[in-house]
C-alpha cells in the first residue's frame, strides 16, 4: 500500500502580522464553478442592498422652534441660507452650514402658512392665519463663524392686510410681484397696499401655488375641490383646470422642462403633467403608502423628493417613474425642499 503525504510549509500559511488577512487557496478553474455569474449577481445584488440599509442621509437637525415647522423656502442665490417658520408665528433664517439661527422675524399673531423668497435673495414674503401679508428685507451676507447666544431681530418692511386667512404665497421671477393663495387668487406688488389683481374660479380653499420658473406669467394652483388650475398674469381670467379623483396637497415645476410640473396627491401618488396636454398625466408616480404632503425638484430637473403623511422621503427619477432612494423619519413630513419639515419643532 503506498501513502502519499502532502507537505505544506508553514511559513506559508502563518500570518506576518496580526492584522492580515488569512489566505485562502481557491481553484479558479471555471468547469469547477457553473453557478460563477449567479454567485456574482447575487452578491452585487446584496451589496446594493446593504448600501441602501446602511445608509446615513441625516445630516443634522435646526433645533430652535417652539412649535411644529409648518413651512420653510430655500433661498436661490445663497446655498446656506435656508427659511423656516412655525404655526406660533416665528420666522427664521438658518445658516445650514454651521445649523444656527442668524435673524428671527416676528410679526404674525398666529401660524405662518406661507413663505416665498424674491429671485435675486433680497426679500421674504410670509403670510399666515392672521389675515395678513409681510415683506421682510434678507440680509444680503451674513458669517457663520460667530456662536454668540444673540439674534437679531428684523422688522417687516410691509405690511399687506388681507379679508381671510392665506395659505400659500409664492414670488414671482425677476419681478417685484408676488401671489397669494387662500379663498382667492390675490396677486400683490411690493409698492401696492392692494392686490392689483383677483383670479376665483369657485375653490372653497387655496392650498398651494407656484409661479413657472420659466413663462413668468403663468402660475399653477391646487384647491380643496381637488383641482388642479393654470392662471396668467397677462389674462383677466384662469386658463385650464382639471379635476382629480383626490385632492393635491402640492405643485412643484421643473426648473430644467419648465412646461412640465408634479403634483402631490392625496391618494399617496404624484402626478407628473404637461401643462399644454392636461387631459392625460405623463407620469404617476406611486410608493407612497399615505397621502404626499410635499413635493419639490432638484436643480437639475431630473429628480425630485417628496414627503408624506407615512414618515418617509422618497427621492423619486422624473423619466423611469420608479423610486430612487428612501429615507424615513420620526415624524410626520408636511414640507420638504432641502431638508424636511415635521411636527418635532426642527428641521
Amino acid at each position: 500500500m503506498k501513502v502519499k503525504v502532502i507537505a505544506r510549509s508553514e511559513e506559508e500559511f502563518t500570518k506576518e502580522r496580526s492584522q492580515d488577512l488569512q489566505k485562502v487557496f481557491r481553484n479558479l478553474d471555471p468547469a469547477l464553478h457553473p453557478q460563477e455569474r449567479a454567485h456574482e449577481y447575487v452578491r452585487a445584488l446584496n451589496a446594493a442592498k446593504l448600501d441602501k440599509v446602511f445608509a446615513k442621509p441625516f445630516v443634522g437637525a435646526l433645533n430652535g422652534h417652539a412649535d411644529g415647522v409648518s413651512c420653510m423656502v430655500k433661498n436661490p442665490r445663497r446655498l446656506n441660507c435656508l427659511v423656516s417658520a412655525s404655526l406660533d408665528g416665528d420666522i427664521r433664517l438658518w445658516d445650514v452650514a454651521y445649523r444656527r439661527t442668524v435673524r428671527q422675524f416676528p410679526g404674525h399673531k398666529g401660524a405662518v402658512r406661507g413663505l416665498a423668497i424674491s429671485s435675486d435673495g433680497d426679500h421674504l414674503v410670509s403670510c399666515g392665519d392672521d389675515c395678513t401679508v409681510r415683506l421682510w428685507e434678507v440680509p444680503s451676507a451674513f458669517t457663520g463663524e460667530s456662536t454668540g447666544d444673540e439674534i437679531d431681530i428684523i422688522e417687516p418692511v410691509a405690511t399687506y392686510q388681507g379679508k381671510n386667512a392665506f395659505r400659500t404665497v409664492d414670488h414671482r421671477w425677476d419681478s417685484q410681484v408676488f401671489a397669494t393663495g387662500g379663498a382667492q387668487v390675490d396677486v400683490w406688488d411690493h409698492n401696492r397696499s392692494e392686490p392689483i389683481n383677483t383670479f376665483t374660479w369657485g375653490a372653497d380653499s387655496i392650498l398651494s401655488l407656484k409661479f413657472n420658473p420659466a413663462e413668468h406669467d403663468v402660475f399653477a394652483t391646487t384647491a380643496s375641490d381637488r383641482s388642479i388650475a393654470l392662471y396668467d398674469l397677462r389674462m383677466g381670467t384662469p386658463l385650464r383646470k382639471v379635476i382629480m379623483q383626490t385632492k393635491t396637497n402640492a405643485v412643484a415645476w421643473n426648473p430644467r422642462e419648465p412646461m412640465n410640473f408634479t403634483a402631490a396627491n392625496e391618494d399617496g401618488n404624484c402626478y407628473s403633467y404637461d401643462m399644454r396636454k392636461l387631459k392625460y398625466s405623463m407620469c404617476i408616480h406611486k410608493d407612497h403608502v399615505s397621502a404626499v404632503m410635499a413635493v419639490d425638484y432638484s436643480p437639475t430637473g431630473r429628480e425630485f423628493v417628496t414627503g408624506s403623511y407615512d414618515r418617509t422621503c422618497y427621492v423619486l427619477d422624473c423619466a423611469p417613474c420608479r423610486l430612487g432612494f428612501l429615507h424615513t423619519t420620526e415624524a410626520t413630513v408636511k414640507k420638504c425642499i432641502i431638508l424636511n419639515g415635521c411636527k418635532g419643532f426642527s428641521l
